[in-house]
């Protein structure tokens, strides 16, 4: 049956406010689950399942899912949906408060709203540390941001991932593959965590990148003076960083210099 028969059958309309863009075809949730390379070893965790697209790929490569829904209106299309699936556990809860200290290197797979997406990317990176990859559906433009590495789309947020993470986009997913059908592009971005992350204060060093984006059309001396007083030159020539350089041109690795040097 397809999604938009589902929906139809238990009379369920989505809801703008969380973001419901659901993946309705089974080419593109096939594409998703084959490059995220999942067999039936795996420990997958879902956030968000929707109307079950996705998951029903999922559970047929025989892994044991766990899927994450916040909107109760969806369990009894859930529950039938997956009635025959053992390795299927739909958990009706807000993933964000989900305790998931008991899982063992989990893969994470998912279609994740955009005005969350960065709450996710935190409890996905603070609290299973060792999960095993993340392969997550966002906005491109978000996906954009996940992967600069300089540039317009540079932002806190590239630095933020890819402190923890090596990023790949994989594919690009059009609005006609969801319901109802959004104005933008998706893309689906792999996230590999890094053997050797650098050990420092992970919040403190956030925070400090932050504020060197505060004004992106300002150079780097500009918006670190709050910070470095009369200093400021001294320290950004001692790491190589020319003071008029932009944030958005500087590397992750001469961020984390600069925030080890001071």
């Amino acid at each position: 049956m397809k999604t938009s028969e589902w929906l139809k059958k238990y009379n369920i309309y989505l809801k703008k406010s969380l973001g419901q863009n659901f993946l309705s075809t089974q080419e593109y949730a096939k594409k998703i689950v084959q490059k995220a390379g999942i067999t039936n070893n795996d420990t997958v965790i879902e956030i968000g399942p929707g109307a079950g697209t996705l998951t029903e790929t999922l559970a047929q490569t025989g892994a044991n899912v766990y899927a994450f829904e916040i909107d109760e209106r969806l369990k009894p299309l859930l529950e039938e949906r997956f009635k025959d699936y053992n390795n299927v556990h739909i958990q009706f809860i807000d993933f964000l408060k989900a305790d998931l200290s008991n899982f063992d290197k989990p893969k994470y797979v998912a279609n994740i709203p955009y005005y969350i997406t960065s709450p996710i990317l935190e409890k996905i990176f603070m609290e299973t540390p060792d999960f095993q990859l993340a392969t997550l559906m966002v906005q491109k433009e978000y996906g954009d941001r996940m992967i600069a590495t300089s540039g317009k789309n540079y932002s806190p947020l590239s630095i933020f991932v890819q402190f923890f993470c090596t990023v790949e986009k994989i594919i690009t997913v059009p609005p006609h593959a969801f319901i109802p059908n959004p104005k933008v592009d998706s893309v689906v971005i792999k996230l590999t965590p890094k053997d050797n992350i650098p050990n420092i204060d992970k919040k403190k060093f956030f925070k400090f990148v932050h504020i060197a984006f505060s004004q992106r059309r300002k150079n780097i001396k500009n918006n670190l003076k709050q910070l470095f007083g009369e200093n400021t030159d001294q320290i950004l020539e001692k790491c190589g960083i020319d003071p008029k350089t932009r944030p958005e041109n500087i590397s992750i690795e001469k961020f984390i210099e600069l925030f080890n040097n001071v």
